[in-house]
């Protein structure tokens, strides 16, 4: 991660373009228990009709977090907030050739969720101890805006793009 700096503020971009944006920006640090990732979006449209954790709350509005504790890029964590505070937790093998395979678990982390004039912030406190294999200098991630429209259509956002219309391209993570 340390192509990501700690406390440093980050505008994530449009995904399939690499645009610049300044509909979200991105920080996260760490203290003695884990991370702590912040966004703060500005959206005057949230649409997110979940109300129960690990619903497929990425079909609506959300901020989401892929990590791999041990740098194996066939493996990693997926975190996502909705706008209402819903939570998704997922464990994701993704071995080229294959099916991406999606294990649901019971959200190993916490999440705050307030209004703003233009949008909602989120903050997300994830605990070292839920990370299995936690390496500091081999971690990578990227993070990600899921912006659904009320015409149907879902705008995408990343740290890192992708370039295509996927955040699941492990080899964009920093």
């Amino acid at each position: 991660m340390s192509l990501v700096q700690e406390n440093k503020v980050y505008y994530l971009r449009e995904n399939t373009t690499g645009a610049e944006d300044r509909g979200c920006l991105f920080r996260y640090r760490t203290d003695s228990d884990g991370f702590v990732f912040f966004f703060e979006v500005q959206d005057e449209d949230m649409i997110s009709p979940f109300t129960a954790d690990n619903e497929d709350i990425w079909k609506g509005d959300a901020v989401e977090v892929f990590l791999s504790p041990d740098g194996n890029l066939s493996r990693y964590t997926e975190i996502e907030v909705s706008p209402f505070g819903v939570r998704f937790h997922a464990q994701i093998t993704n071995e080229k050739g294959k099916p991406l395979q999606v294990c649901k678990t019971g959200p190993d982390f916490s999440a705050e969720v307030s209004g703003t004039q233009q949008g909602y912030q989120v903050t997300i406190r994830l605990s070292y101890a839920s990370l299995a294999g936690y390496d500091r200098e081999k971690m990578k991630m990227n993070a990600f805006r899921l912006d659904k429209k009320a015409d149907g259509r879902q705008l995408l956002y990343a740290l890192l793009p992708t370039l295509c219309g996927s955040f699941h391209h492990p080899e964009f993570f920093l």
